[in-house]
């Protein structure tokens, strides 16, 4: 177990030591680096930009001194760069002193301050003139340039990153790789007919090989242009061969889709071509030579390029995007599941349904024989006989006729019992109108029947729904929008900040931003910090930490927006049995939405409680999944309408805030008033509807109120203004009693109104009654 964790370390130690190794080296190539072969401000730069590591500070300074000597040109024009580096050293060493941190910032002064004063030193020991104090200031404004861009690509080196690289991280590595080869020393090695094939060549050529295996086309022309342009800077190359370069970068670009090897042989067709194009058909072989080592060399290095592959994001695309699409998927079946769960609901109901009647009920048949009894023989004057004293003779010789029915489908006068006909008077009249009710119920049962079959069908049709939503994910993708640009700027942000990002998405839904979703290669709870002061800086909105899960390789950070404002709500309930009919629910909906609701079914007791919790379950479940709410009252309807043969019905009464803007729509059903206090005043809100389950088209209306901090919302079921019979008076008193409320809190009013309108409006629990009271704040 411990030789396993040694060797987890070292692997460790390596990843940290070689980038830090690099670094170091390429202060040595960097500080070699000199434009028109008097201006070393590369080197300064690059020297300014490594300050985050004390250990990489201490060696890049001998390393990049010993550069700028190793370029044997011992005069005041390169020892100036010398002293700037020193005055560098010292300033770090005057923080460390103080217990100060380097930081980006204080550097940037340090290193633009080192420059400016040797250069204004130089200019006075040689004769200073206004041409040479503008040079000076150019200098160290180009030099506190370089130092920031510098920076950039160190800290991706620094922290071994694995992932894209932003626009700006992008530049400098770009500039890095191209100053690291200009930089190099060179020396050559001849062969036959290549005669001198130089280092930095093969090492030019390596490097833009790879970045355009990794990056593609427009990474590989632009590190063509860069590369040759700093050579030419340099005096290394003609003006020419930035065209050959860059067409070396496009061709090899061309042939990407092909593969590595693609790239190599299209860069080589593109320096051949350039060579006919820009150099007068004049082939350089030394170049060509050069070019087939560094393709063998490409050829060898990893496809990984040593863990650099992933900073360029053309590679990575195809990969991304079908993240993309598998996270889409996720989101969209997440909703889906609500809708689904809805229709299942509407199936569940149509199912709960009585079995098919394929005989007559004893009770269908005893209330026709007593019926046709009552119609018939009312007058007659052997009434008193037949149901009074030889009743049971009665119902046997009826129940006989029954059974004829039965057999034959109706009553003919041979049906008629013989001793029937001897004592009735009308014998044969009473027979053809217990035919005819029969007919009526046989008829009537098969109309049930029938209907039974189709809310049977109809239940079968709606859980076929239910599971075809689940196939619909792909298909409803462009319901959730990606806001490109708002990732792109998150992104460079969260990077530049340190931290090993994945990816990044803005998901918007009907134009306003639904959540934002951060995905890293490290978790840390100090990230979630960092991560929310950037979202609120860059982008300017106030979010929460909505998750944090762990997957595989990834931790996913998911935000959402805060609301402006919030809502509370407290309930009292007065039942009339032992279960009150009446069912109530507040709850979020989605991120922005909250719902207040309220549903009486017809009577009380346990009866009406299914119908009211029946409509409330469906209205959770549509209005959770995304449904219009006038849609899911709509839906519920048709579903009270089908659901039994009985006249059932229920009130409901909808209140939706908007979390975001504070506006509530009030929509009702046959619901009692609603009042909104305000700045102690009350305001009802009344509509004239019909309670849903009675008609199959239902008129619904809805008002819209902008809500305010301090806004109180009090919903009510029927029962507290009805059961005196002066709706006008007891909705004066009830108003009178939501001022008289000194609390604040929701529950506290609702208690406090459900006591006062028992012990004062003389309620007598006639009917349920329930009140639910919420409240709007803000957010702060």
């Amino acid at each position: 177990m411990s030789s396993v964790n040694t060797k987890e370390k070292n692997v460790a130690a390596l990843k940290v030591k070689i980038p830090e190794i690099l670094l170091v080296l390429m202060s040595f190539a960097f500080a070699r680096v000199g434009f028109y072969e008097c201006f070393y401000t590369v080197g300064i730069a690059y020297i300014g930009s490594l300050y985050e590591k004390q250990e990489i500070r201490k060696w890049t300074v001998p390393f990049a001194i010993v550069g700028i000597f190793s370029l044997m040109q011992f005069n005041v024009g390169t020892l100036k760069y010398v002293l700037m580096i020193v005055l560098i050293s010292l300033g770090r060493k005057w923080l460390e002193f103080n217990g100060k941190e380097c930081t980006l910032k204080n550097q940037l002064i340090s290193t633009t301050v080192s420059i400016l004063a040797v250069d204004l030193l130089s200019a006075f020991i040689q004769g200073i003139n206004p041409y040479t104090f503008a040079i000076c200031i150019v200098e160290a404004l180009v030099g506190g340039a370089l130092m920031y861009i510098f920076a950039c690509g160190t800290d991706v080196v620094l922290q071994y990153r694995q992932t894209p690289l932003t626009g700006k991280e992008s530049i400098s590595i770009i500039l890095m790789f191209a100053l690291a080869v200009a930089g190099t020393v060179d020396f050559y090695m001849t062969v036959p007919l290549c005669k001198e094939i130089y280092f930095r060549d093969i090492l030019t050529y390596i490097v833009l090989i790879g970045v355009t295996y990794l990056g593609g086309i427009n990474i590989g022309v632009t590190m063509g242009i860069v590369i040759s342009s700093l050579l030419v800077v340099i005096g290394y190359v003609s003006p020419n061969f930035v065209g050959i370069y860059a067409l070396s970068g496009l061709v090899g670009g061309i042939f990407l889709p092909t593969g590595r090897w693609g790239v190599i042989l299209g860069g080589l067709i593109g320096q051949l071509v350039g060579f006919s194009m820009f150099n007068g058909g004049n082939m350089e072989w030394s170049l060509i030579g050069a070019y087939v080592i560094s393709g063998l060399i490409s050829f060898i290095i990893p496809k990984s390029y040593f863990g650099i592959s992933g900073w360029f994001l053309e590679k990575s695309k195809e990969y991304d995007e079908q993240l993309h699409l598998q996270r889409i998927q996720r989101i969209m079946t997440n909703r889906l599941k609500h809708i689904i769960r809805g229709f299942e609901q509407l199936g569940n109901s149509f199912q709960k349904i009585h079995t098919k009647k394929m005989e007559f009920a004893p009770k269908d048949i005893k209330n026709i024989i007593e019926d046709t009894g009552e119609k018939l023989c009312i007058d007659c004057s052997m009434k008193h006989f037949c149901w009074v004293q030889d009743l049971k003779t009665t119902y046997m010789h009826a129940y006989e006729m029954i059974d004829a029915f039965k057999e034959k489908g109706f009553i003919t006068e041979a049906s008629i019992p013989p001793l029937f006909k001897e004592h009735c008077p009308n014998a044969a009249n009473f027979a053809y109108v217990m035919s005819f009710k029969m007919d009526m119920l046989r008829q009537n049962m098969m109309w049930q029947n029938r209907f039974i079959e189709n809310r049977a069908l109809l239940a079968e049709q709606l859980k076929a729904v239910s599971t075809t939503l689940d196939g619909l994910v792909q298909e409803i993708e462009k319901e959730i929008y990606f806001n490109k640009e708002e990732e792109s700027l998150l992104k460079e942000a969260l990077l530049a900040k340190g931290i090993q990002l994945r990816d990044v998405m803005v998901l918007e839904n009907k134009g306003k931003i639904h959540s934002i979703e951060i995905y890293t290669s490290e978790q840390d709870i100090q990230y979630a910090d960092v991560m929310a002061e950037i979202i609120d800086e860059l982008l300017g909105y106030k979010v929460s930490l909505e998750s944090m899960v762990s997957g595989k390789e990834t931790y996913e950070y998911k935000w959402k927006i805060k609301n402006t404002y919030r809502v509370t709500a407290g309930y009292a309930i007065c039942a009339k049995e032992e279960i009150s009919g009446d069912v109530y629910t507040f709850m979020e909906v989605g991120d922005d939405q909250y719902l207040l609701a309220l549903a009486d079914g017809m009577g009380s007791g346990r009866v009406a409680y299914d119908e009211s919790a029946a409509t409330i379950e469906m209205l959770e479940d549509f209005m959770e999944s995304g449904f219009r709410r006038d849609l899911a009252v709509r839906m519920i309807n048709s579903a009270l309408i089908l659901n039994d043969d009985d006249e059932v019905f229920s009130t409901i009464d909808i209140t939706l805030v908007d979390r975001k803007t504070g506006v509530a729509e009030f929509l009702k059903a046959g619901a009692a008033t609603s009042f909104i206090l305000h700045n102690g005043e009350v305001v009802p809100i009344r509509m004239n509807s019909l309670p849903i389950g009675i008609v199959k088209e239902v008129d619904l209306e809805v008002k819209q109120v902008q809500l305010h901090e301090g806004d109180m919302i009090i919903m009510i079921s029927d029962g507290m203004l009805e059961a005196s019979g002066d709706i006008v008076g007891n909705e004066k008193t009830f108003k009178h009693f939501i001022l008289e409320c000194k609390g604040q809190a929701p529950q506290y009013m609702a208690d406090y109104l459900m006591s006062k309108s028992k012990s004062l409006l003389g309620v007598k629990s006639g009917d349920d009654m329930t009140i639910v009271v919420a409240r709007v704040w803000k957010e702060h």
